[in-house]
């Protein structure tokens, strides 16, 4: 998993709401979705569509999956090394 509880991490450029940066506060569920997901916390609203309802709203509080977030630590992740760099 990328994230955890309590990390700063930004939506990855997979996702419509790109670069928004949100607060993990707890493990979260999608109806149907068997990966991890967390609900998170942003400052400025964010685009999205109700699951059951398909009605499209601006909230600050959502459920995303783990992989649509990059935590914001300083370390990058395996998949954002683009070149490795020799002794």
């Amino acid at each position: 998993m990328n994230c955890k509880p309590g990390d700063l991490a930004y939506l990855s450029s997979d996702c419509v709401n790109e670069g928004v940066i949100v607060e993990v506060l707890s493990a979260g569920a999608i109806v149907g979705i068997d990966s991890p997901t967390w609900h998170c916390k942003s400052k400025t609203p964010i685009h999205c569509t109700m699951q059951i309802s398909g009605k499209e709203v601006w909230t600050t509080e959502i459920c995303i999956e783990d992989r649509y977030l990059r935590p914001i630590n300083g370390a990058l992740l395996h998949d954002e090394v683009k070149d490795e760099v020799t002794a």
